[in-house]
């Protein structure tokens, strides 16, 4: 008899945006039914405040509310729904928690830092193809998750809170940056970044999270599918030309370049100057756009019924 296959839901309820996956795994081919990034803003505010913004929070819930009838129309058998950066940061957290539970009719489980860190490693080590590289990035809203896998056994994380949209929020609220701005700016996310060792030789990584996205499109000139990227090539020398080509312009200017992502306007200079220092105080040779993150990592520690060696889209 063929062996049965899990059909199910996971919901990464981000800083910026909330990423439904829906799958189905018979032994070890995973079929991706539907994939995609919804914008929501969740986060804006909040690393100035504390706080979400009832704003924000209504939004959030219009689009889980669209959402969770996706998930009621595919019938999975299991849904997983994580809570990440903003809602980790947040005091007010279950002004969005309670009555996202109802909509979604379970709770919502809160990842510490250190958690989500493992679940995007275990997604980077499991799908990323060879060679694996050492280092495992993954730019949110509301953090940066940076995992060492130097000893996979035993992989490394450190979850920073210099997320693009916590950035923007607190350092780079204005665009174009005054100098004095753009300096303090860096001067705080080099100091965040001190708490990563510095490797002696050169590394490399893979990267997740929309700011690769953002970097694909705006290198080409037009909008590409975000599930078509992967091991698009991240280069550091590329990645300075950007930031030094979107540092003048005003908020308008970036919306009309060729290729940007409209949900990335505000957000791809701290982006850009968030993984840029990164790539220099990890002295990282060679970066990789991955499009396994979180969520890939949820399926294989809650739904997944063994390794994925294939995945079909």
């Amino acid at each position: 008899m063929p062996s049965a296959a899990k059909r199910g839901a996971v919901l990464d309820l981000g800083s910026n945006t909330f990423k439904l996956l829906l799958a189905e795994q018979r032994k070890g081919v995973l079929r991706i039914f539907h994939e995609k990034a919804y914008p929501v803003r969740l986060g804006e505010g909040v690393a100035v405040t504390g706080k979400l913004r009832p704003v924000a929070v209504r939004r959030a819930l219009r689009v889980l509310s669209t959402l969770a009838k996706k998930i009621a129309a595919f019938r999975s058998e299991k849904v997983v729904a994580v809570g990440t950066g903003a809602l980790r940061r947040s005091r007010n957290r279950q002004a969005f928690l309670r009555p996202a539970a109802r909509i979604i009719r379970q709770p919502i489980l809160m990842l510490s830092g250190q958690e989500e860190g493992r679940l995007i490693g275990l997604a980077a080590r499991a799908l990323t193809s060879a060679p694996r590289p050492r280092y495992h990035l993954d730019l949110g809203g509301g953090s940066l998750e940076v995992i060492d896998s130097q000893h996979p056994k035993q992989p490394r994380i450190q979850s920073l809170d210099i997320g693009c949209v916590a950035v923007r929020d607190t350092l780079l609220p204005r665009q174009p940056p005054s100098p004095d701005e753009w300096m303090r700016a860096r001067q705080r996310i080099g100091r965040a970044l001190r708490k990563l060792p510095r490797p002696l030789r050169p590394a490399q990584a893979t990267f997740t999270g929309g700011t690769g996205h953002a970097y694909a499109c705006l290198l080409r000139k037009r909008n590409m599918k975000a599930r078509r990227l992967e091991n698009f090539p991240i280069r550091r020398e590329e990645l300075v030309r950007l930031i030094l080509r979107l540092l003048p312009l005003s908020t308008g200017e970036i919306a009309r370049l060729p290729g940007m992502p409209e949900d990335r306007v505000t957000l791809a200079l701290p982006a850009f100057l968030v993984l840029a220092e990164a790539v220099e105080r990890l002295n990282l040779s060679r970066i990789r756009v991955s499009t396994h993150g979180l969520r890939y990592g949820v399926w294989l520690a809650h739904l997944a019924p063994g390794p994925i060696r294939r995945i079909v889209r």
